[in-house]
């Protein structure tokens, strides 16, 4: 049945049956909003984001300027009806909160970069794939191989067939790859000039193929990936933080180490850092592949990563230094610095977030009766092992950042900053003025 009435332009209809493409973008607004909602609430950091947001002059400025400027539309047009003017107040506060979060946690201290430790869960390769146009007027959409680390913390890794092929080497082998048919694809992308093997089987079947862990401890492969979370002591302007000690031992002090590329994607991390000292024995190679064996699994149960700083300083004094150059460290760290000069430990600090004292004294009165590092990275090792999983207070516990809360009001994010997140919210919502103002 046809209507002879005119199209609802709101739902979509476009004049003469062409694409409403501000409808379009007025949708896409809506999906980045909800996505952002969903990254601030998938990392964890809702809750920690609000309280910021919520506690500062701008976010009530944004939201009323958005506001009244709705509602300002409203009563000048005929068209913008009270059902649409709802509408747009209900998109307006999500997009003021989710704008000036995500402003706090990329371009503020707020969010800071901490690392995530765990190992390979599984790995997928996605053939490429063809989406058949469904008009004569369209063309085809090719979606080129995607490879694809999946970790035992969830985490989603994008890597290369180098990486699949090792896998499937390590995992058992291609007897252990189980392969499904792409449900989203029309057919497989094989027949394009120049394409590889590491776009498709070429079996003409467009196919999604999967290789799990075997379970095998001598198999399994551990990852670190950075995650950005809210850090509120890093962010506030308190007098908490170390100040004014570093400029003192420039020459020791490096910056805190990244995730990097290896052989099977971005997953490694070098947690071993040795400045103005060597130590023999393999140390370094040793002390980082036990130390990232035993974060597998107790990165996640003790929600913890760890680094072990050697410098070559009797002066204890470095120490607040590295708090200082750090920023305390990460919120999940426990960094186990030593002093190490003519092949002896002079002195042993640990900077971690915990209120179990009895845990960092222990850990630090141990490191230093090992007396030398030479020879002694299995030591080591076992040695801020043990003390993480000692019993009752003894052990390590992660002080929550609840714990920091007091400081989300002295948080402040720069004019510039603020001044361009007011423009991308009226940008955002600028589809959703349009589309309630048309007819």
């Amino acid at each position: 049945m046809t209507s002879n009435g005119p199209k609802n332009r709101f739902l979509g209809g476009g004049p003469k049956e062409k694409q409403d493409i501000p409808f379009a973008i007025f949708v896409g607004s809506l999906v980045l909003i909800l996505v952002g909602l969903g990254e601030c609430l998938w990392s964890g950091q809702g809750r920690e984001t609000w309280l910021v947001v919520s506690g500062t002059l701008p976010f009530f400025i944004l939201t009323a300027v958005l506001l009244i400027g709705g509602i300002g539309f409203w009563l000048k047009s005929d068209r913008f009806s009270a059902t649409e003017l709802a509408l747009f107040v209900g998109i307006t506060l999500p997009c003021s909160y989710i704008t000036l979060a995500l402003a706090f946690l990329w371009f503020s201290d707020l969010g800071h970069t901490v690392i995530w430790n765990s190992r390979i869960q599984k790995m997928t390769w996605e053939e490429a794939w063809i989406d058949k146009a469904d008009r004569k007027d369209e063309s085809d959409t090719h979606h080129r191989p995607s490879y694809t680390i999946r970790t035992e913390a969830d985490e989603a890794i994008s890597t290369n067939r180098g990486a699949w092929l090792t896998l499937v080497a390590r995992f058992g082998g291609r007897k252990r790859v189980k392969s499904e048919r792409n449900l989203m694809a029309d057919m497989e992308d094989s027949r394009r000039p120049g394409s590889k093997r590491e776009w498709s089987d070429r079996d003409g079947i467009p196919e999604i193929h999967t290789i799990t862990w075997d379970g095998q401890k001598n198999s399994s492969v551990p990852t670190s990936r950075e995650h950005i979370e809210a850090n509120y002591l890093q962010a506030a302007d308190t007098s908490l933080k170390i100040a004014g000690v570093k400029q003192n031992y420039l020459p020791y002090l490096v910056e805190y180490p990244r995730v990097t590329s290896g052989r099977f994607g971005q997953i490694e991390f070098d947690r071993v850092i040795e400045q103005k000292v060597k130590v023999e024995g393999g140390f370094h190679q040793l002390v980082d592949r036990k130390l990232d064996q035993a974060l597998q699994t107790l990165g996640s149960e003790k929600q913890c990563n760890i680094v072990v700083y050697v410098v070559g300083t009797e002066n204890v004094g470095f120490f607040q230094a590295l708090r200082e150059h750090w920023q305390e460290g990460k919120k999940n760290d426990i960094c186990v610095c030593i002093g190490y000069t003519k092949k002896k430990i002079q002195w042993c600090q640990v900077m971690t977030y915990t209120d179990r004292t009895l845990f960092v004294e222990n850990l630090e009165r141990d490191v230093r009766r090992l007396e030398t590092l030479d020879g002694k990275g299995d030591a080591l090792v076992n040695t801020i092992l043990t003390n993480i999983n000692a019993a009752n207070d003894a052990g390590y516990l992660r002080k929550p950042m609840a714990d920091f809360e007091f400081l989300a009001s002295d948080i402040t994010m720069p004019w510039l900053t603020q001044a361009l997140a007011f423009l991308w919210a009226c940008v955002w919502l600028s589809p959703t003025v349009y589309i309630c103002v048309r007819n």
